[in-house]
């Protein structure tokens, strides 16, 4: 028991764990990131931009037969919409939004998690090459919801499970898009 707690286990534990966390340990340096406008407004232009390119990619697949509306540009021009769609909030949203300072520090933690994800990504796309996208899929997810905290049997086996399921039968059976 530390000099500081009133002997309570729930508070002992709570403050072992406040000092643990990587987002609190003092050995643990952070960078500041704090969003201003100017940043603010170039994500949106990335996102839009992002959005713009996959229409404009989405163009160039070639399509065999005619396929009618729904053929295989659809989904990814209807995407590149959103992302611009998306971008264009972000930019409402920075203009009428005043700048807050108070945003949680960076964490090695945290830089740690996003270059995992990073290549968990990247892994995926290989992976994709040589495996069914079922068993990909399931895999993947697993990793991901692992990586970012996520445990116990509904979210490293439901989840992964069920979301392949619904986009295995989305894609693969109902657009016909070769998986």
């Amino acid at each position: 028991m530390t000099p500081y707690t009133t002997g309570d286990p729930v508070e002992q534990e709570a403050t072992t764990m406040e000092h643990t966390t990587p987002e609190h340990d003092p050995e643990t340096p952070a960078l500041m990131v704090v969003p201003t406008r100017r940043s603010a407004f170039l994500a949106a232009l990335v996102v839009a931009s992002a959005g713009a390119g996959v229409i404009v990619l989405s163009e160039s697949i070639t399509v065999s037969r005619s396929e009618g509306t729904f053929g295989p540009t659809w989904w990814p021009a209807l995407m590149g919409m959103l992302l611009i769609v998306g971008g264009a909030a972000l930019a409402v949203a920075a203009f009428f939004h005043r700048e807050r300072s108070g945003n949680a520090p960076l964490s090695r933690h945290g830089l740690m998690q996003l270059a995992i994800v990073l290549l968990l990504i990247v892994g995926y796309g290989v992976a994709w090459l040589y495996l069914h996208f079922i068993v990909v899929t399931v895999l993947f997810l697993a990793a991901l919801v692992f990586v970012t905290g996520a445990r116990g049997p509904k979210a490293l086996i439901v989840f992964p499970i069920v979301t392949t399921a619904v986009l295995y039968g989305l894609f693969g059976l109902l657009l016909r898009v070769p998986l």
